[in-house]
């Protein structure tokens, strides 16, 4: 089952959006997924398990905001005993990891419990763009140009490629919201 958006029809109307009349919420579930997908991370509050490289007795969580950590477990293949004595500092680091340990799995939650109004007001802007470059001509997926008899019109290629996710100015109105993109992590194989 696909997340809920992160705004609601009740949330456009009280900023002031408006969205074609019986389909608000399929044009707020696929902005809300645009915005996912260009976050490269939950933003909703959700529970993850990860798994990740112990460096100098502590770890770094990913997919901030942390709001708690629930355990820190060695690997199955080093016999996967819940460890104990470990302090989370309240932020993205866990420290007091046991320094014979390489890897752990973390079970953490994290992202926004509430979404502010400024990435609801996000939410609805994308989610009324989308509404509206659903009834622009040329704005079908993969149509470049058209032409009858003597006429003919292209349309930008920016347009096309932006009609499936963020404008530049939506992109980084997001980034700073979220602040940066979570690192890569390699996991090397054993």
């Amino acid at each position: 089952m696909p997340p809920l958006p992160l705004a609601s029809p009740a949330d456009a109307v009280r900023l002031g959006y408006t969205l074609p009349s019986g389909r608000e919420m399929e044009f707020l579930a696929r902005a809300s997924a645009r915005l996912r997908r260009d976050a490269g991370r939950p933003i909703s509050s959700t529970t993850s398990t990860v798994r990740l490289r112990v460096e100098g007795g502590k770890v770094m969580l990913p997919g901030g905001p942390v709001t708690a950590v629930s355990t820190v477990v060695r690997l199955p293949e080093d016999g996967g005993a819940t460890l104990t004595g470990w302090r989370w500092d309240g932020m993205e680091h866990i420290h007091c990891i046991p320094l014979w340990c390489a890897d752990v799995l973390v079970t953490y939650t994290h992202g926004l419990a509430t979404i502010p109004d400024e990435l609801l007001d996000l939410v609805c802007s994308v989610a009324v763009r989308l509404g509206q470059t659903e009834e622009a001509p040329g704005m079908e997926v993969g149509k470049r140009s058209e032409s009858i008899d003597d006429y003919a019109v292209t349309y930008a290629v920016e347009a096309i490629e932006t009609a499936s996710g963020l404008l530049p100015g939506e992109s980084q109105q997001l980034a700073a919201f979220l602040g940066s993109s979570p690192g890569a992590y390699v996991v090397r194989p054993r």
